[in-house]
């Protein structure tokens, strides 16, 4: 019995240290600093700190890559994602990248950022009552006439990103 208790003591430290760890690498491994070592991402980074959501406002408030690039609809679906896009990545990054059509890639965003990442930070519930002009802007997507916030706000992110590309 004493040598369950301890086997159990252990495992629940080693559980927590894991998840600790795992939680700092999801974290450091989402934002601009790590998602713009490669080469093929440079133009990417330039043009989202030219964007409010980069920073580039009288907020201060900046997204990271996995906030808009990562589906937040739970968990597991997040860390799956970013395993899948991250091993992408990688291997595009050393076989494909400098073939890439990066502009004609543009036609196709509405692939990789989602609305869940949006809706994150953006509640338009609340901005019913806060801005009400904007509220009425978002009807269509409320309703479910639009799907995705990247059929109306498709330059989101990335300020001039084909100027950058």
């Amino acid at each position: 019995m004493k040598k369950l208790f301890i086997f159990m003591i252990v495992g629940i430290f080693f559980g927590i240290v894991i998840s600790l760890v795992g939680a700092e690498m999801v974290e450091r491994t989402s934002g601009v600093e790590f998602c713009s070592m490669c080469h093929s991402m440079k133009p990417m980074a330039a043009a989202y700190e030219e964007d409010i959501h980069g920073g580039n406002s009288n907020h201060g408030v900046k997204a990271k890559c996995a906030d808009c690039h990562l589906p937040h609809d739970d968990v597991f679906t997040y860390i799956t994602a970013k395993a899948y896009t991250g091993t992408k990545d990688v291997l595009g990054e050393l076989f494909w990248a400098d073939k890439f059509d990066w502009v004609g890639n543009l036609e196709h965003r509405k692939a990789f950022t989602y609305t869940s990442g949006c809706q994150k930070c953006h509640d338009l519930d609340a901005i019913q009552y806060e801005i009400p002009k904007a509220f009425l802007a978002h009807k269509d997507f409320k309703t479910g006439k639009i799907t995705s916030c990247i059929e109306c706000h498709e330059h989101v992110g990335h300020k001039n990103i084909k100027a950058h590309l």
